[in-house]
């Protein structure tokens, strides 16, 4: 695996820009909604949230568009779900804490929320050839026009999930 064999290439060299992009905006936009209300020590939050995730959302880009192909696809999925995540919010957490953020809860709430769906849906798209950066990539105004059809697929291929779940229970 790539990830392991040449990081620097693949978190740094390859760094999926769009990933920063669009996970600093709607994370960013996402913990100003939470908390505005609670003032200006809560939205020292969104600050580091948005300094984080300008880093980290380009180096987790950059790990998904590595193994949108990777097989098994179930065992890919299941480290983009888990394992990387749990990483992610560990140093979340660690630098809310360090950086003197309050209400951390409400903070924590949102972002491990919102990633339980944005990684689905990135996979997905990333298994489609869209956000992809570098070789194989569009523009990201290519990929903005292709959106709608493939969130579309997206939502048809989880209701066929979960149809097939409920219908079949084990």
């Amino acid at each position: 695996m790539r990830v392991i064999a040449r990081p620097w290439t693949v978190l740094i060299v390859q760094w999926n820009w769009k990933a920063a992009l669009l996970s600093a905006g709607i994370r960013g936009l996402l913990f100003c909604v939470v908390l505005v209300p609670r003032g200006a020590g809560a939205m020292r939050g969104a600050w580091i949230e948005v300094a984080f995730r300008i880093a980290l959302g380009g180096c987790w880009g950059s790990i998904m568009q590595e193994l949108r192909r990777a097989r098994p696809a179930w065992l890919a999925g299941l480290l983009m779900a888990v394992a990387l995540p749990a990483w992610a919010h560990a140093l979340e957490f660690a630098l809310f804490k360090v950086g003197g953020a309050t209400h951390i809860k409400s903070g924590m709430i949102a972002s491990v929320s919102f990633s339980m769906a944005s990684l689905a849906v990135n996979y997905s798209l990333m298994r489609r050839g869209l956000m992809v950066t570098g070789e194989g990539g569009a523009s990201l105004a290519s990929d903005i026009r292709r959106l709608p059809a493939a969130l579309a697929d997206c939502a048809r291929a989880a209701g066929k999930g979960m149809r097939r779940v409920f219908q079949n229970p084990t």
